[in-house]
């Protein structure tokens, strides 16, 4: 019966086309799972704390997946500083958690600075700051979503600046932020970096003695993995400030390790090839990106311009609302987005394209299109079609007669 659930979860509906908010399961996830639960199934996996033979089995099982993300990162990564949670959300809120903890007590009005663009677990940490005492700074994008580099160094405060956040690639539009120049800048003020790469990994390479950053989190079901797991690699030497105490994770995230959600993370970390990747899916995007352009007027790009990641298009429509376009797109058996899973439903419009300058109107009219790598453009044609069909009837009936 596991058998056929795993099965059944490698099925993807008619057209998916929503891989930012979840990729599909990927192939070699499947492949582990199987047998994982073939040989365990009597008993079931045991605790990897457990010091009998099949809690040592899990452990070593444990091990493995934390080499094969350890691996995904650059070579001679140490495996024990890649930190398996629950998600990226808690990744994120860790890596925050950790640096302002400790300073609420010794330093006055600790300073923050993050982007407008960023993913809501990290927005949802700037109340979390104030509350306590803390002070909060936007750098902000410029129209394609891009941080404005030179504006970082009037914002730095070199009594109280602790931490900058930034995403790396942004899960709306697929920009790519120049971490480099963001980390260099950092370090020379001594101040400490955490790097959402939740939309990264995967898609651009990543080394993470290169990055220069100090916090880096990640996200399983972004890479084709299970959600519910995710990941935090620490800089040697950084402190954990741990949400859930307990003895597991070198007592830096305490709880019994998800061992399946971290299998499967594993195994799809190991199939990671992010320049193979992008040279599938780039022209495959583009394509897609000319041919809606070409049928549909009145579309325009949100991130034309910066550099994006190989799968990810995000497109306004004039006199169109996003959010229905969404349910006709489903309805005719198309899956995407209006903008982030996370903040969907809530009926308001992109808080990142509202940072990119777009009005209320054309961030409410977005449709985001993340690609994988199982789709022919022969699929992706009959999509134009029938979005251009859908849209065209959408802006007739808001026509007045």
């Amino acid at each position: 019966m596991l058998v056929k659930v795993l099965a059944s979860m490698s099925e993807k509906p008619a057209i998916y086309l929503d891989s930012n908010a979840g990729a599909p399961l990927h192939p070699r996830v499947l492949q582990a799972l199987i047998p994982f639960f073939e040989s365990n199934l009597k008993p079931f996996p045991a605790n990897p704390s457990s010091i009998h033979s099949q809690g040592r089995k899990a452990k070593r099982l444990l091990a493995e997946a934390r080499e094969q993300v350890a691996f995904s990162l650059g070579d001679q990564v140490d495996p024990e500083q890649v930190l398996f949670t629950s998600s990226g959300t808690e990744a994120n809120q860790l890596a925050i958690r950790s640096v302002f903890e400790p300073l609420f007590n010794s330093v006055k009005s600790p300073h923050w600075i993050t982007t407008p663009v960023e993913h809501d677990s990290v927005l949802q940490m700037v109340d979390w700051v104030k509350v306590r005492g803390g002070e909060v700074s936007f750098l902000p994008v410029d129209e394609t979503g891009a941080p404005k580099m030179e504006t970082l160094k009037s914002l730095w405060r070199p009594d109280q600046t602790r931490l900058v956040s930034c995403v790396w690639v942004n899960n709306e539009t697929g920009v790519v932020s120049d971490v480099l120049s963001l980390a260099e800048f950092i370090r020379s003020q001594g101040g400490v970096f955490h790097l959402d790469a939740a939309q990264a990994w995967g898609k651009v390479p990543l080394d993470v003695r290169k990055v220069g950053a100090d916090f880096i989190a990640l996200s399983a079901h972004k890479i084709g993995g299970l959600s519910g797991t995710g990941a935090l690699w620490v800089k040697p030497g950084r402190p954990v400030q741990p949400l859930l105490l307990g003895k597991q994770e070198k007592g830096r995230r305490g709880g019994t390790e998800n061992l399946v959600g971290i299998i499967a993370m594993g195994a799809a970390a190991s199939g990671i090839d992010a320049l193979v990747w992008s040279d599938l899916l780039e022209p495959l995007r583009d394509r897609l990106e000319n041919a809606i352009c070409q049928r549909i007027p009145g579309t325009r790009i949100n991130g034309k311009g910066a550099r994006r990641v190989a799968n990810t298009l995000n497109l306004s429509f004039d006199g169109v609302e996003g959010d229905g376009l969404v349910m006709a797109l489903d309805l005719a058996g198309y899956s995407v987005s209006s903008g982030s899973a996370c903040s969907s439903g809530a009926l308001e419009p992109s808080h990142v394209l509202l940072a990119l300058g777009r009005t209320r109107q054309q961030a409410m009219a977005a449709l985001r299109i993340s690609l994988h790598n199982r789709e022919s453009w022969d699929a992706l044609e009959k999509f134009v079609s029938t979005l251009t069909e859908i849209i065209m009837r959408m802006r007739t009936a808001a026509t007045p007669s």
